[in-house]
């Protein structure tokens, strides 16, 4: 495999900088000066690399979108393993691991966004539906007697709650609130556990 040239990891790291600001300052917080700081390049530096501004938002919804295919593509090869619903909400809901909240809280922002520049808005949602679909897919495997259409609701509520907690994760919130979180999670699985295992009539 080929080492990356200069100019590609300069703009992954200004893309990673950039990523940095807005899960922290907003979009429109996310300045040039700040990310030019955060990724230690002087500010003329940023449109070589990712171009305007317009240019710049797009970068990121791309780098942000690899992302979070990247960590769903991860997902589906360790769910290999899960036999239940419960196996798959423990996988997510884990504490062991690093977990770039960065990219969950990007993603937010940059959807708020969509109403004004609507071309982040097909990229953002083919990537949450990658999400759904995967979840879905892994639900179904380990619960096939139930219906599909209750397969996917519960993957949308189990999606719903696990992304809510990068939302908050700028409160500070108390740790009690992510135990609720993976608990309510557990109770939508085991719908889906208590289901298969009813008689068919």
């Amino acid at each position: 495999m080929p080492r990356p040239s200069m100019k590609d990891q300069r703009t992954a790291e200004i893309l990673d900088a950039y990523l940095t600001c807005v899960a922290r300052f907003g979009l429109e917080g996310a300045t040039q000066d700040r990310i030019a700081t955060e990724a230690g390049v002087k500010r003329p530096l940023l449109r070589h690399y990712l171009g305007n501004k317009d240019q710049m938002v797009i970068e990121l919804t791309n780098h942000v979108v690899q992302c979070y295919r990247d960590a769903v593509d991860g997902l589906r090869h360790v769910a290999r393993s899960v036999q239940t619903p419960s196996d798959l909400v423990e996988l997510l809901f884990h504490d062991e691991g690093p977990r770039d909240q960065r990219v969950g809280l990007a993603w937010q922002t940059l959807a708020t966004a969509a109403p004004e520049m609507p071309e982040l808005r097909q990229p953002l949602i083919d990537s949450q539906d990658h999400f759904l679909a995967t979840l879905t897919e892994i639900l179904q495997r380990t619960t096939p007697e139930v219906p599909e259409p209750q397969v996917r609701a519960v993957a949308q509520g189990i999606a719903a709650i696990f992304l809510s907690q990068d939302s908050l994760t700028p409160l500070m919130p108390p740790p009690e609130w992510g135990d609720d979180h993976k608990r309510s999670a557990l109770m939508l699985a085991q719908i889906l556990e208590t289901q298969a295992q009813e008689p068919a009539l």
